[in-house]
């Protein structure tokens, strides 16, 4: 028997269990009742079992039954004679509240073949909130306790179920299922160990993934050496199954770390059969893991040996190099493989970092990355010559020399003409080294444009230009280049005979300005009616058409003679009505000058009185103070605007001739007496009369050309250098010759010399 609680006894007996309730009675009438008992048993629950109860205890919600074999105590043997059957051992049941059997356990103690039900005994231990129950037998005692975590993960561990108990482990410390108040009885290393056992298992049947998994569920994260040796183990027993792509991603990188080799040896295996993941792995682990360099070099070998359809793990592999170069600080050769990818934005990346030296080798593929940005085989080459990467090397020639793009160009002679044009465009002396070879560019890919760069270069070689053009049958650019060489006649026999362009004849006549090219038109065309016309129409006067008209054969017809004939007397009239206009405005133009000229040069020269004389450097008004007894109360003013006293300008003989006795003599020729007989009327007459003496005394040492001693001066030093500067006699004549007519026309224009007395 077994009190469950102070109201509820259960009861064993044989083959039977039952459960009695006591209830109070009810309903008590007389006072007699009420001296009988208050309580009753109720019979709630009775079930017959299989076996004999030799004990029953309470476990939780679980009812414990100690049973002893069934309840068949005979057996029958070979010779159809019953007798006693030999005891089976005890077993411990645990009975839930819906007599559903949960567990079972057989216990085999010593004697139990020769012992009876009554030899059995079920106790609880005494001790408060205990969980542990004795089974008595005549030779041995068993401590019976409920089974923990421990317990059954062992049990399944010996019956090789470790997923279960895997799981279990799990749950448990996820705080779920029936083994959650127990969750603390498994180690760690116990946990790992099932873990491991478990993967073994899957690595035995080849599910190397779900392995993988459970090495990263139960493997330790920890920096405890062990843990990385631990890990290291299965790395290499993923690397023996070839199946390391399903270790890769659970590999920690931190706590522990592996030892490099392990992770190059992940990172080998996975560059050989999945560029993706390898790819994804260096973007994940940190460079400090393995040896960055072993790894470009296999991935620079593996990138050689690809096939040309592995297009895609080809491009792969090359943005995981251009990330590991970027690691080792390497931008040049980071550089490469961006371009040949055609990353975008790559090289705003090297004009924001300032990779121009990065680049320097690299000009091909810039302009390989520029045609994939441009991606359309039509476009201009203005347009071509402003993409990014163009202008990326021409705007940055100092770090990028130009000879340099052009020696790696020369292999790619379009791409080496984009960018010289656009070299030009920038700077016309930077593309000056190069002008032969950019003009055969031209003549290849842009022959329209080829004229305008011989116009605007002096850089090329003419006779390597002509030769071009030659090749090609440039007929244009061959007029010009024979033009600018200077043979005239070979360039105007082009345009004849080659271009047939009369007109074009005519404008390069009239360029050249060479009169034996009109007399090559002329004769060229005298019996070419189409010419005839033309030179008549548009020659002008440059090709004179009473020239052309008497080259005309008598027997020649000329269609459009008459048209040409009436242009050219219209020309002629026009001309001589324009040149008639020309020619009166002129003569107004001349005499107008020509009135200005004479009034200033009948204007006195403003002098103030403390203007120096710049021979004796005295002051004029002082020094005519000084000679107030002398005559000589006059200075002399040249032409070129220096101002003298005439004592220290004139000679003394020149002086005393030019001298006036008094300043009221009207002229130099008077006598005293008539002197005395003119009679003077007022300061009017005064004034009249010395103004009349000052012009003739002008007059007189006018006679005398006397010189401006400071412009003499100068004259004397500038035929001295002329004399010492190197200049042959013939070419100093040469010059002098040429320089006569300024000088002519300067002496009629301006007189050299105005004196005038004040």
């Amino acid at each position: 028997m077994h009190w469950r609680d102070c109201r509820t006894l259960v009861v064993g007996w044989a083959d039977y269990v039952q459960v009695v309730v006591l209830r109070e009675r009810t309903g008590m009438q007389s006072p007699t009742d009420a001296s009988g008992p208050s309580l009753y048993a109720e019979i709630s629950v009775l079930f017959r079992t299989d076996f004999v109860v030799c004990g029953l205890a309470q476990h939780r919600d679980h009812l414990l039954v100690l049973s002893y074999g069934d309840s068949t105590t005979t057996a029958v043997d070979a010779n159809g004679q019953q007798r006693v059957r030999d005891a089976q051992p005890p077993e411990l049941r645990m009975i839930s509240r819906d007599l559903e059997e949960e567990a079972s356990d057989v216990l085999a103690l010593d004697g139990f073949p020769l012992l009876q039900p009554n030899d059995y005994a079920l106790a609880h231990c005494a001790a408060a909130n205990s969980d542990c129950w004795f089974v008595l037998s005549p030779k041995q005692l068993v401590s019976v306790r409920p089974r923990g975590l421990h317990d059954h993960v062992q049990w399944l561990a010996e019956r090789a179920d470790y997923k279960q108990a895997l799981n279990d482990i799990e749950d448990a410390r996820n705080n779920v299922g029936r083994w959650a108040s127990s969750r603390d009885e498994v180690r760690d290393a116990e946990y790992q160990a099932i873990g491991e056992a478990r993967a073994q298992a899957l690595m035995d049947i080849g599910d190397t993934h779900e392995a993988a998994l459970v090495c990263a569920r139960v493997l330790p994260r920890t920096a405890d050496p062990e843990a990385a040796v631990a890990w290291e183990t299965w790395v290499f027993a993923f690397a023996e199954a070839r199946a390391l792509q399903d270790i890769a991603p659970h590999l920690p990188t931190g706590e522990p770390q592996l030892t490099s080799t392990a992770y190059e040896m992940v990172l080998a295996f996975l560059l050989a059969t999945d560029t993706e993941q390898f790819r994804q792995l260096v973007l994940e682990w940190p460079p400090s893991l393995y040896n960055a360099y072993s790894v470009v070099l296999a991935a620079e070998d593996r990138l050689q040996k690809m096939d040309a359809s592995e297009v895609e793990a080809s491009q792969q592999l090359a943005r995981t190099m251009a990330l590991l170069y970027d690691r080792l600080n390497q931008p040049s050769k980071s550089l490469r493989f961006y371009l040949e990818l055609f990353e975008p934005e790559i090289l705003d990346r090297v004009r924001r970092e300032n990779l121009f030296d990065a680049v320097r080798d690299k000009a091909e593929l810039i302009m390989r990355y520029d045609d994939h940005m441009l991606n359309d085989n039509d476009v201009q080459l203005s347009e071509r010559s402003q993409a990014s990467g163009v202008q990326l090397l021409t705007d940055n020639t100092d770090a990028i020399p130009s000879a340099s793009v052009v020696k790696q160009l020369v292999k790619s002679p379009e791409h080496l003409h984009v960018y010289l044009h656009a070299l030009r465009g920038r700077d016309t002396h930077l593309s000056a080294p190069f002008a032969d070879l950019q003009l055969e560019l031209y003549a290849e890919y842009d022959p329209h444009l080829l004229l305008g760069f011989l116009r605007t270069s002096s850089a090329y070689t003419f006779d390597r230009a002509l030769e071009v053009c030659e090749e090609r049958a440039l007929v244009p650019e061959m007029v010009y280049i024979l033009g600018r060489m200077g043979d005239n006649h070979r360039a105007l026999m082009l345009i004849i005979d080659r271009l047939r362009d009369v007109p074009r004849a005519i404008e390069f006549a009239r360029e050249q300005g060479d009169p034996a090219l009109w007399n090559d038109l002329v004769m060229y065309a005298r019996d070419k009616p189409e010419f005839i016309v033309g030179l008549l129409e548009l020659g002008g006067a440059s090709a004179r058409p009473t020239r052309v008209i008497r080259a005309i054969p008598p027997a020649l017809h000329v269609p459009g003679i008459r048209r040409a004939l009436a242009r050219v007397l219209h020309d002629h009239h026009l001309q001589v009505d324009l040149s008639t206009d020309c020619r009166r405005i002129l003569d107004r133009d001349c005499d107008v000058l020509s009135d200005r000229l004479r009034r200033l040069q009948h204007q006195g020269i403003s002098s103030d009185g403390a203007q120096l004389c710049l021979a004796c450097q005295q002051p004029l008004e002082e020094q005519m103070a000084l000679s107030a007894n002398t005559h000589s109360r006059s200075a002399l003013a040249f032409w070129c605007g220096h101002v003298f006293h005439d004592a220290c300008v004139l000679l003394p003989e020149v002086l005393s001739k030019t001298q006036l006795p008094s300043p009221f003599a009207s002229s130099v020729g008077l006598g005293a007496n008539q002197l005395k007989s003119r009679v003077v009327r007022g300061p009017r007459d005064q004034r009249a009369m010395l103004t009349q003496a000052k012009l003739d005394r002008s007059m007189l040492i006018r006679q005398f050309a006397p010189a401006c001693p400071v412009c003499a001066e100068y004259d004397q030093q500038i035929a001295h250098q002329t004399t010492h500067s190197g200049w042959s006699p013939s070419e100093r004549r040469d010059r002098d010759q040429a320089s006569e007519p300024t000088e002519s026309a300067s002496k009629n224009e301006l007189p050299p010399m105005q004196s005038l007395q004040i």
